[in-house]
């Protein structure tokens, strides 16, 4: 038993998806109470000393069987402990069960598994159940507890030579399909939710009080199990000889020290103290100017009258070479499409690229290039881009748009694998993270009807003039050649099919998975191929795609050898510039996360049949399949987002709200967190201490803010024009390294859950092996910009198609064949395109329904080739 003036909290992680959402709940529930996270697998030699320091515990959720050591690692010890070091233990989900099997019950499958399934549990109205009768919590689950082997209802009583006594149970008959066999699919007539052990305070639940669908006094489980815990310890401490305490006390100081070091709590991704992201690289042109960050963003704005974004694209006559356009245009809404961002690169535009295990990343401008150790940036691509973006910072733009400048580009999914340290080999000439680094950009806003051309170079006045006059001049002359319209002999492409054996193969193997409780879902995909008759113009294929699928988050994109069409209407996360209020000297930024899970088709006939209506779709999508689908991946990303910005700053504005799009109807939730940082101001005189995720667990390194953070400082670059006189590879101003900002988050949340299922790490090396480890390549990664202002903004990567140049297959025929006077001809190269689909399996999934479902969401991208 802890005696430290905080009350503490262990919990064990069992790299479960929905680990840091029980934390905020402990957290901001139970007051002043410290939680300290650590993994079920982490070595501690002595963990009865170990837990002295803490006045309970929380066995937490996880995927496996509780009969598998490998699967609850430190769990199992609790439940050995000797009356001298026993403390309050509360058991959830596998914790739970792992509860049960020591103490005489067993553990077996659930016929029909629940996850993401809102039940009602009945109680006995006693112990920490006391005034509770009833509740409605979310249950995941694949296995379930039993004490004895009659002990299915709950008004058998038990013998009370048992240790366990239950607590709760659900009793709800379980709804069948009238054409299924009920002896084979039927769960038991009353399923275990909660026991205690009749002498020690161990205590535990099946279900899970802290998912957004869990009700009040599910929740309120948790402030009861707290207060018999203190009292446990209260009677405790009362019997304890005062020389107990006392050594204890003393022995805790050097515990404490050790302990520390052996606490794995979730950290944010911090930064070497002051690292330019290109130092070492040679190309710097001239020395940089002391004072030349933060820039100034030059801008005007003209009203939109009539112009389109093709005809933007005509009119600047944008380089095709390499090209970015984010894409709203199509499927405008205030939330979600109110702003198209077109880049403007040109030679000197800075390219960064990343490839999976390297180490390293590649930078070129113009016809410099070098390579940059990822050592100096914790070892990470994410802290090399948070310490990149952080120097090339930019004031003085309109607040109304969202993108002045900054990194556009795509994290491909076997990228996103490496943030939970799956690593995977990466393909040869194809990075798997690719950016470039917008200086000049035209914007449009759609709701205001504006246009906005911006640029962060120095002096480039002259350049935003001639654009200006551009855009608003209405003569042949200054116009540009309309975009050709799409080659219709692209339309005769060969297009090869998923196969519909193989994938109903794949499904059983996911519910295989699912029943055995390695996972609670499982986000199949897979991946059609489309053969060109030749090397196309991407331009028109993309306008031709983004008039059959109208979507929020489109993307035109051309990096390197790669190009990327996109109709996605997944916004993954956007965060906000962040701000400091007038009441308040902390500095908050709003992340948002907008997951689609739940589908069905808008055209259930065909495209030639009727539609059906709204309010039908809504009725399809309220299904308890449809809602699970999307509750399982709503608590993952809260999970994902409470370990960066905290316990209580997590919330859910919009729950599963269906939304329209061309050919679908979509189940789309809406979940929000607040970064919150000191200011400057506030810091500038307070030491602190962070600790390194590269460094032993208990090490820190004190931080100093530089005197360049002071008010003052910041008052006077705000009314200062920063003009920079160099190419923008100067170092970044001094500044705090544990600030957190979007890009922690968008590290700490890859890949998106949409695409993988819970929990996540698990989820992902079971689809690596169902998948036959295939890459993904850029479909189910993300697209987007990370903005010179602070903010960002991704989408995931679905209803796209992407070819990369080193793919492009030559034509075989007339090899022999010769051409004008006697020479050969040469042979004709012709694009590969792939495009990726896929659903989430669960246990109530159907092999057919979600074959259909992932052929419906191929055929809304693959039609653009029919």
């Amino acid at each position: 038993m802890s005696y430290a003036t905080s009350p503490r909290i262990l919990f064990l992680d069992a790299h479960d998806s929905f680990t840091n959402n029980i934390v905020s709940l402990l957290e901001t529930r139970l007051s002043g109470v410290e939680v300290s996270v650590i993994k079920i697998d982490q070595h501690i030699p002595d963990f009865p000393s170990f837990l002295r320091n803490f006045d309970a515990v929380v066995a937490g959720p996880g995927p496996g069987h509780p009969g598998k050591v490998t699967d609850i690692g430190l769990i199992a010890q609790l439940w050995q402990l000797n009356d001298q070091h026993v403390l309050p233990v509360l058991g959830i989900c596998l914790g739970f069960q792992s509860l049960v099997l020591a103490f005489g019950g067993s553990v077996v499958p659930l016929p029909n598994p629940r996850h993401g399934i809102v039940r009602k549990v009945t109680s006995n109205n006693t112990s920490i159940f006391e005034g509770i009768t009833d509740i409605s919590p979310v249950q995941y689950h694949s296995l379930h507890a039993v004490l004895h082997q009659n002990a299915f209802r709950p008004e058998e009583p038990l013998n009370s030579d048992h240790d366990l006594e239950a607590l709760a149970w659900d009793v709800e008959a379980d709804n069948q399909d009238p054409n299924q066999t009920i002896a084979h699919n039927a769960n038991p007539g009353a399923i275990l939710m909660a026991v205690k052990h009749r002498t020690k305070p161990f205590y535990g639940l099946q279900f899970h009080p802290e998912s957004i669908c869990s009700d009040q006094a599910a929740q309120q489980l948790v402030d009861n199990w707290w207060t018999e815990a203190q009292r446990w310890n209260r009677q405790l401490k009362a019997q304890s000889h005062l020389h107990a305490v006392e050594n204890a006390v003393c022995e805790r100081s050097q515990k404490m020290s050790d302990s520390s070091m052996l606490i794995n709590d979730l950290q944010e991704l911090s930064l070497p103290d002051i690292h330019d992201p290109i130092a070492g690289c040679d190309i710097i042109i001239t020395p940089p100017l002391a004072d030349s960050y933060p820039c100034r963003v030059i801008s005007r704005t003209l009203p939109l009258d009539g112009l389109t974004v093709p005809r933007i694209w005509d009119i600047l006559q944008v380089d095709d070479g390499n090209a970015v356009v984010l894409d709203s245009e199509p499927h405008q809404r205030a939330d979600t499409g109110a702003h198209t961002a077109i880049g403007i690169l040109e030679p000197s535009t800075m390219k960064l690229e990343y490839s999976v295990g390297s180490g390293k990343v590649n930078f070129r401008q113009g016809a410099h290039q070098c390579s940059i150790d990822l050592s100096s940036f914790d070892n990470t691509i994410f802290g090399y881009l948070k310490a990149f973006m952080s120097a090339r910072k930019a004031i003085g733009g309109d607040p109304n748009i969202p993108f002045w400048g900054g990194l556009v580009g795509y994290i491909n999914y076997e990228a996103c694998l490496e943030t939970i340290d799956m690593t995977t080999p990466s393909h040869s000439g194809k990075p798997d993270i690719s950016f470039v680094f917008v200086e000049r950009s035209v914007v449009v806003d759609h709701q205001r009807q504006q246009l906005h051309i911006q640029s962060t170079k120095p002096e480039d006045d002259d350049w935003i003039a001639t654009t200006c006059f551009r855009l608003s001049t209405r003569t042949t002359q200054f116009w540009g050649p309309r975009s050709v319209p799409i080659d219709r002999s692209v339309l005769e492409s060969v297009i090869t099919y998923p196969d519909s054996t193989s994938y109903m193969k794949k499904i059983r193997k996911c519910q295989d998975y699912i029943h055995s409780g390695d996972s609670y879902e499982l986000c199949l995909t897979n991946q059609a191929s489309i053969n060109a008759s030749h090397l196309c113009n991407p331009w028109p294929l993309y306008l031709h795609l983004r008039s059959l699928n109208a979507a929020p988050f489109s993307a035109y994109m051309r990096l390197g050898g790669m190009t990327l069409l996109s109709s996605s209407p997944e916004r993954f996360m956007r965060w906000t510039r962040p701000t400091i209020s007038d009441a308040s000297t902390a500095e908050t930024s709003t992340v948002q996360f907008r997951p689609i899970k739940g589908t069905v088709k808008r055209y259930p006939n065909g495209p030639d049949g009727p539609a059906i209506t709204l309010q039908e779709a809504t009725a399809l999508l309220s299904s308890s399949k449809e809602r699970a689908e999307n509750l399982m991946i709503v608590d993952l990303i809260r999970h994902d987002l409470h370990g960066v910005v905290g316990s209580g700053n997590v919330c859910v504005p919009k729950l599963m709200v269906v939304e329209e799009y061309a050919t679908l109807f979509q189940l789309v939730t809406v979940v929000e967190g607040t970064l919150i940082n000191h200011s400057p101001t506030t810091l500038s005189n307070v030491p602190s201490l962070t600790t390194s995720p590269n460094s032993s667990p208990g090490t820190s390194r004190p931080v100093t803010p530089s005197s360049s953070s002071s008010s003052a400082s910041s008052v006077a670059s705000r009314n200062r024009i920063h003009r920079r006189r160099t190419v923008p590879n100067n170092p970044a101003p001094p500044t705090t390294t544990n600030k957190k900002t979007g890009i922690d988050v968008l590290a700490a949340s890859l890949p998106p859950g949409s695409m993988t299922g819970a929990p996540k790490r698990r989820s992902c090396a079971l689809l690596r092996e169902i998948e036959e480890q295939k890459p993904r390549g850029i479909y189910s990664g993300v697209v987007g910009y990370m903005d010179v202002g602070g903010g960002g903004d991704f989408s995931v990567v679905i209803r796209s198609a992407f070819r990369w140049e080193s793919d492009s297959v030559y034509d075989d025929d007339d090899d022999d064949a010769e051409g004008v006077r006697g020479k050969k001809k040469k042979k004709k190269k012709r694009d590969v395109w792939t495009v990726g689909a896929g659903g989430a399996i669960t246990a109530l999934s159907t092999e057919v329904g979600e074959w259909e479902e992932m052929g419906a969401k191929l055929g809304s991208t693959v039609r653009m080739f029919e």
